[in-house]
């Protein structure tokens, strides 16, 4: 069978992403003990049969902990496991954005456009929870991309399934994806005169009612039965529910100043600035005074509305609170919207200024790819291996925070029953995965904004008592200075610190320096208590 351009670029496409993340099959770039902990206790715990909320604290969509859970049924509970799945993501992430790219430009360039992508976005560098979420906004987008050129409806009906999925990765991105496809969709018909027959209002009934009321179901089920705080601790929506707050106008300015200092940062950033900016004066010139296709000239405007669309709803975290990371989200369609305007510039454009232009982009792809395999095989030493069975990477944290949670862990595992539970604080989860054992309390985190109540407190002190848990790890993010975390037993969580304090003494201190202030993933140390008297 002979492959057309579309194929023959698509299989490239998966090719080239499988290269780049191949070193990262067993290397982390950062492990931290408390959010990467948290995702693989949560991966672990619901192989046996635990529920994310009623059993355990989580605080994304109950899908990924299922997903990354498979794997680790099939490849066995290591890291390793994770990370494959990750790939996996990731390279679908790469092909669903040429096929997205390939609506509206060559398969030549559409490749080169995911592989840009693929070695330039940024990435979730704390949760391997939301690498699935961009991937089903991809999907979408696709799917919405095909819609519009073919009027296919079964477009529709796997764009209103990728929405339900994203929506139980995180439900403010399905809800906000949902307004994204009946926006689109509606301004896909009135222009194209697509007709709205009987099919079409089968996906508006999907899209804006059935999906909204089955992730109130599952979110529902999962969630019933709990007290408000703790459903607010897992669905933090409401302004008190985290530290980070900003105004949308600053945000805004702060966004665009990043960019600003993105492109001027460096000779190669000015470069790539003048390039994607210069591309896109030129597409705007042709789409404004219509010196091109008309029907070509209708979609791309489409596009680009609905790409500037999709990029406004998922900047909304980001906009209401500043965290960089947060706009991550949006970070797809910008790059496709870069590429769609190349692709338009290049209608008009001097063959030998688009060589040029190919070249240049390929060549930093290529050298991006390049430096990434090099930068991460130069990690890969023994002072930054995870040597537990449960382990088995390498990670780019410092040798301190390796050696110190090889040694811990080791401690544990030789100091323990079988049987005998430890409670970790104040956000230690790693602890639980790497010993491979249940944590005694469904609360995970312990910190000033995650708002524990004296009643909580109190619970969570009935639960230690009932598992006869005789030994608390505690690293040097009690005493933290910054914002949102607080000190143990002073800012937060007074009652159990007076437990704790009243009825275990040190035993082992390792790692860190208390001195200083403690990192997300640097500066780990660990003091580790036992109980007094037998529990």
């Amino acid at each position: 069978m002979r492959l057309s351009s579309k194929q023959i670029f698509l299989l490239l496409t998966i090719l080239t992403a499988a290269v780049f993340i191949w070193p990262e099959l067993n290397y982390q770039d950062l492990l931290s003990q408390g959010d990467h902990g948290r995702d693989l206790y949560a991966f672990d715990a619901v192989t046996h049969g635990k529920l994310p909320y009623k059993d355990f604290w989580w605080v994304y969509g109950p899908l990924m902990p299922y997903y990354y859970g498979l794997f680790f049924k099939i490849f066995g509970v290591h890291i390793t496991s994770v990370l494959l799945g990750r790939a996996l993501i990731v390279i679908a992430c790469a092909a669903f954005f040429y096929l997205a790219a390939v609506r509206l430009m060559t398969p030549a360039l559409s490749f080169l456009a995911a592989t840009w992508f693929t070695q330039s976005r940024q990435e979730f560098f704390f949760t391997y929870n939301h690498v699935g979420g961009i991937a089903m906004e991809l999907v979408i987008a696709w799917c919405l991309l095909s819609y519009m050129q073919t009027k296919t409806i079964r477009y529709l009906w796997i764009a209103v399934i990728a929405d339900f999925i994203l929506g139980v990765i995180k439900i403010n991105f399905g809800l906000a994806g949902m307004v994204g496809m009946a926006i689109s969709v509606a301004g896909i018909d009135f222009f194209k005169k697509y007709p709205f027959d009987a099919e079409k209002k089968k996906f508006y009934w999907l899209a804006a009612g059935l999906v909204p009321l089955c992730l109130a179901v599952i979110y529902g089920l999962l969630l019933g039965g709990l007290p408000l705080y703790a459903i607010r601790q897992c669905m933090p929506y409401m302004p008190a529910d985290h530290p980070y707050h900003a105004s949308p106008s600053m945000v805004i300015v702060y966004y665009l100043m990043q960019n600003w200092l993105t492109f001027i940062h460096s000779p190669i950033g000015v470069a790539v600035g003048i390039v994607l900016h210069g591309c896109t004066l030129i597409a705007a010139y042709l789409l404004i005074t219509k010196k091109m296709d008309k029907t070509y000239r209708q979609d791309v405007l489409l596009a680009l509305a609905m790409i500037g669309l999709f990029f406004v709803l998922y900047f909304h975290e980001f906009l209401v609170s500043g965290v960089w990371y947060r706009c991550y989200w949006s970070q797809p369609f910008e790059t496709l919207f870069h590429f769609v305007m190349i692709a338009v510039a290049f209608t008009v454009l001097p063959k030998f200024l688009r060589i040029a232009v190919l070249v240049f982009l390929w060549a930093l792809a290529i050298l991006g790819i390049v430096a990434h395999i090099g930068s991460i095989q130069s990690q890969k030493v023994p002072a930054r291996y995870l040597s537990m069975d449960r382990g088995r990477i390498y990670v780019g944290n410092e040798p301190q925070w390796t050696n110190t949670v090889n040694t811990v862990t080791k401690f544990l595992d030789t100091s323990l029953k079988p049987n005998e539970l430890f409670f970790a604080l104040p956000y230690d989860c790693l602890y639980y995965y790497l010993t491979g054992k249940e944590s005694p309390t469904r609360q995970l985190i312990f910190f000033d904004h995650i708002n524990i109540p004296p009643e909580q407190e109190v619970s969570v002190i009935k639960e230690l008592e009932e598992h006869r848990v005789g030994w608390v790890l505690m690293s040097n993010r009690i005493i933290s200075d910054q914002e949102g975390l607080g000190i143990f037993g002073k800012t937060y969580c007074p009652l159990l610190a007076k437990y704790i304090y009243e009825n275990f003494q040190p035993v082992v201190r390792q790692g860190g320096n208390w001195n200083k202030p403690p990192g997300w993933a640097d500066n780990h140390g660990v003091i580790i208590l036992k109980r007094k008297t037998n529990p």
